[in-house]
């Protein structure tokens, strides 16, 4: 439990009748704070996207898709989902080792990767050879380091410091790569390196704003081991539903690319303007709610999953509406004339992100009761579905991006249903053993 020593070794406090209430103001207060980071970062994403949108081409997005679709699925794993665990020891010793491991075992990931893409490079042929493959494994250790710093700053609800690290890296991204585009050349390596420097500088926020190090324990391999073994559930069975998902989502990329490198272009960016206002809601509600529900108490986290479907699905209703009625029409006017193809898929792709919102923090559920593996085979089905369709569909990327979200929406709903099964058993369980 993620609470003051003195309260986790005291009594259990009287639940009366306004504790409900209050902890709803408090997580309200929570996911407040971590929308509005959540909102001005997406806010400078989509602000900047009509400028680089005219900077660079399709093409030169689709290199940048390439690239994070690499290093995504290496630093979807690279701490074996340990960083996960951070929130939930009642110590805080356990909780600042857990952390120490984690970030040990992004930091061997991160090395593997780079001499892993320094022998590709070293044998690939001059002409199909690319610099920036180099730079895929300082990006898996930046994006390692964020969520394990994410989540360690949740477990101390110090929500703030999570949202201006957002803020600085939406604004040093953006402006790092329009100005390597302007003053260098337009291309995906440039639009890699701008993504590159605005990691650092969202982990430095991070870094400097953190004093967990003042007072972190010594590092003791015997207590890793000893936490490696009580949460060995996150590496035996969420890292295979995160790998999985990683897989299903970047192989959406590869096939794509595959085919055109253009047509990923107009994908990822499709992507990136639907998901928008789904990751204004959905990141802040499933950081909050994770912590809730690892702490809730003894036949309440049904109730709990109730709640955050109904108030994700609530608010994401009407703005994915209007997205989908006018994406054909706006998404060109907004871009420019080259991404017509954008604005067919961002109207494609509505169904299925809308209903991310409810999943997104759901998906946490099979974490807290301890049913990875049912998570797991739902995951294998979720990957496998959208990559078949793709794959058989053909060369019309609009059509495709069709059929497979209207697949995958049907698969999300029955996620949601599995999802308030798995809570209810679990609250039946903790009822029982109290």
């Amino acid at each position: 439990m993620p609470e003051d020593d003195a309260v986790a070794e005291g009594p259990p406090p009287t639940r009366d009748s306004e504790t409900p209430r209050r902890e709803g103001r408090s997580a309200l207060r929570s996911i407040a704070m971590l929308l509005t980071g959540t909102v001005a970062s997406q806010v400078i994403g989509v602000i900047t996207m009509p400028v680089l949108s005219r900077i660079y081409g399709p093409a030169a997005f689709g290199i940048l898709a390439v690239f994070l679709s690499v290093s995504a699925v290496v630093s979807m794993v690279a701490a074996l989902r340990y960083e996960y665990a951070i929130v939930l020891p009642e110590r805080d010793d356990d909780a600042h080792r857990l952390r120490q491991l984690s970030t040990g075992l992004v930091s061997v990931m991160s090395v593997l990767t780079m001499i892993a893409t320094i022998f590709v490079f070293w044998f690939t042929s001059s002409a199909d050879r690319h610099w920036w493959v180099l730079l895929i494994g300082v990006s898996v250790f930046l994006a390692g380091e964020t969520t394990i710093l994410y989540f360690w700053m949740t477990r101390k609800r110090r929500y703030r410091m999570q949202s201006l690290s957002r803020v600085v890296q939406a604004i040093v991204t953006a402006a790092t790569q329009a100005v390597l585009g302007l003053v260098i050349a337009p291309s995906g390596e440039w639009l890699i390196v701008g993504y590159l420097v605005g990691q650092v500088f969202g982990v430095g926020v991070l870094l400097l704003t953190d004093d967990a190090r003042k007072t972190a324990p010594v590092r003791d391999h015997r207590s890793w081991w000893e936490l490696m073994v009580r949460y060995r559930k996150m590496p035996l069975l969420n890292a295979p539903n995160a790998l999985v998902d990683s897989l299903r989502l970047n192989g959406i990329n590869m096939i794509i690319g595959g085919r055109s490198i253009h047509a990923l272009g107009q994908f990822s960016m499709a992507w990136k303007l639907a998901q928008a206002p789904m990751a204004l809601i959905a990141s802040a509600i499933s950081q909050v709610y994770y912590q809730r529900m690892a702490v809730a108490a003894p036949g309440t986290l049904r109730d709990l999953v109730r709640g955050v479907t109904k108030r994700a699905l609530l608010v994401g209703f009407l703005p994915f509406l209007v997205l989908g009625v006018v994406a054909p029409v706006v998404v060109p006017w907004f871009l420019g004339s080259q991404w017509v193809q954008a604005g067919l898929i961002v109207q494609a792709l509505t169904p299925w992100l809308y209903l991310n919102i409810a999943t997104a923090p759901l998906s946490t559920v099979f974490i807290v009761a301890e049913r990875q593996g049912t998570m797991l085979i739902f995951a294998i089905v979720y990957m496998v579905v959208p990559l078949t369709i793709l794959f058989l569909a053909g060369g019309d990327i609009v059509r495709a991006v069709w059929l497979t979200s209207g697949a995958m929406t049907l698969l999300l709903a029955f996620l949601i249903q599995l999802a308030h099964r798995v809570a209810g058993q679990f609250d039946r369980q903790r009822v029982l053993s109290e």
